[in-house]
């Protein structure tokens, strides 16, 4: 019979299965304690939360979460960065902290449910956040706008412009 600590973790962590945007499996083997340290408090101010996990407890939670994609991965000792303000800053923290500390192994992880390779976590770390995309999109409708903008003050100066001549014509010829 499960003891009711367990069982706790495993619905706590399914939970977070649930509600996460995103997730990144990592390997943090031979990271040391105050690599550690500065990894969770660089995680926890990009909005990242990290969870050291129990391979037994994490296989049945994903199983109850229906992620089971994460249960090939789960090897060796594991860390989670779950995201979900921000879906690609797990993305982007682990490939970042995976630089810093070679030792740090990214896995894989899921993005809005869908498995994602180690090698793809690096194409998401690599798209822009959504304040960028924003601002692009912003250009990109403000740019025409501003065109037409320009056109029709053309059409206005010269038919200032033409207004004076015309005046100047009418005022020599008094």
């Amino acid at each position: 019979m499960p003891k009711a600590e367990k069982v706790a973790q495993v619905e706590d962590l399914k939970q977070k299965l649930d509600e996460a945007s995103s997730l990144v499996l990592v390997d943090f083997l031979g990271l040391t304690a105050p690599e550690m340290v500065e990894l969770r408090r660089g995680l926890r101010r990009q909005g990242v939360e990290f969870r050291v996990v129990k391979n037994t407890l994490t296989r049945l939670a994903a199983e109850q979460a229906g992620t089971t994609y994460l249960v090939s991965l789960l090897r060796g000792p594991n860390g989670v960065m779950f995201g979900s303000d921000n879906p690609a800053a797990p993305f982007k923290a682990a490939k970042e902290y995976a630089r810093k500390y070679p030792k740090l192994e990214i896995k894989g992880g899921l993005f809005s449910g869908e498995p994602v390779s180690a090698d793809e976590v690096n194409w998401y770390a690599n798209l822009p956040s959504r304040e960028e995309l924003l601002s692009r999109l912003a250009g990109g409708l403000s740019g025409p706008m501003r065109g037409l903008a320009v056109a029709l003050s053309g059409v206005i100066r010269k038919l200032a412009v033409a207004l004076a001549e015309v005046q100047k014509q009418k005022a020599s010829k008094e």
